[in-house]
């Protein structure tokens, strides 16, 4: 059984960027409130590579489980609600919400979960360290929290 993780919109995003999205879908069950869907939706309105990366998710939204939850005032709020409720952990891109959430639930960020694909042997560390890149480079990450943690895991 593949285990369940709750996905952030930032996250999607970034993950989007690489080549992985299939292989992600084939080792995680991918759950997400609608309101993640909304913002995919929104960004792939857009002319620019992360349009192009949210609508890689879209193409595969029937593979998400999408969750109802109680309205909140972003979707990384709805996500922790179902991360409670279903004792799962929650991958994310976005800096603050991991400092918010990380002492309540269990969070990554998306290059974790990259990680955890070459430590599972799905990938191959070379796979990994080019998907990171392609993120880095796309997002715009410099040396931000994200691609520092990134460049520790890949020592």
């Amino acid at each position: 059984m593949k285990p369940f993780l709750a996905f952030d919109t930032s996250a999607l995003v970034s993950l989007g960027h690489t080549d992985l999205v299939e292989t992600i879908i084939g080792n995680y069950k991918i759950i997400v409130s609608q309101r993640i869907i909304d913002e995919l939706k929104d960004i792939s309105k857009l002319n620019d590579s992360d349009a192009i990366a949210s609508r890689k998710w879209l193409k595969k939204v029937k593979n998400f489980q999408i969750k109802k939850v109680k309205k909140r005032s972003s979707g990384e709020e709805e996500l922790f609600e179902i991360c409670k409720d279903l004792n799962i952990d929650l991958v994310s891109d976005d800096i603050k919400a991991i400092r918010r959430y990380n002492k309540l639930i269990d969070c990554y960020f998306s290059i974790h979960l990259i990680y955890a694909l070459y430590r599972k042997k799905i990938i191959t560390k070379s796979k990994a360290i080019i998907e990171i890149s392609k993120m880095k480079r796309e997002r715009d990450w410099k040396q931000n929290a994200i691609s520092i943690a990134a460049r520790i895991l890949f020592k």
